[in-house]
């Protein structure tokens, strides 16, 4: 009987197509020089995604990719509590509505596997901080806040591209 299994001539097929699904759904793995290769400050980005719990020389694209859409929200709700620093985002209060909406979307494109709309989400992010920089300008920790932002939004468009097959 298993003999008989064994020449059946769609087994080869139906062996292909199950190899075929399991490495599209298979982790990818990228080694963390090679992703802050492509991000204008190499160093931030690899103590960002070393911060990755289970981070060593490489890590997985997608497991990586929901944690920076977490630090970004993170870095950009930083002091929302705190009354002072709601007044020097004042002038920004506009583009950060947007900035933590478009990461809401980041995250919702990343989810559903449209890696298109989170590259251009995470691009959204960073002209709306970078919008805000022209408006705080009198507040140097405002501005630290949106470097902050950027440097984790390029990772996300990084990560995208990766994602959607570009590297």
């Amino acid at each position: 009987m298993v003999h008989s299994f064994i020449k059946h001539p769609l087994l080869p097929s139906l062996l292909l197509l199950l190899c075929s699904v399991f490495s599209l759904c298979s982790a990818r793995t990228v080694k963390i020089r090679d992703i802050c290769s492509k991000h204008p400050k190499p160093d931030i980005c690899g103590k960002i995604l070393l911060s990755l719990p289970g981070a060593a020389e490489a890590v997985d694209l997608r497991s990586a990719s929901l944690y920076v859409i977490n630090v970004a929200h993170g870095n950009a709700t930083e002091g929302a509590g705190d009354p002072e620093t709601r007044q020097r985002y004042n002038a920004c209060s506009k583009d950060y509505t947007d900035v933590l909406l478009s990461l809401a979307r980041a995250k919702k494109s990343y989810s559903s596997g449209n890696y298109s709309d989170l590259k251009s989400n995470g691009a959204i992010v960073i002209k709306d901080v970078q919008d805000c920089d022209t408006k705080a300008t009198d507040s140097t920790y405002v501005l630290l806040i949106n470097q902050d932002v950027v440097d984790t939004s390029r990772i996300i468009v990084i990560l995208a591209d990766y994602l959607a097959g570009k590297y």
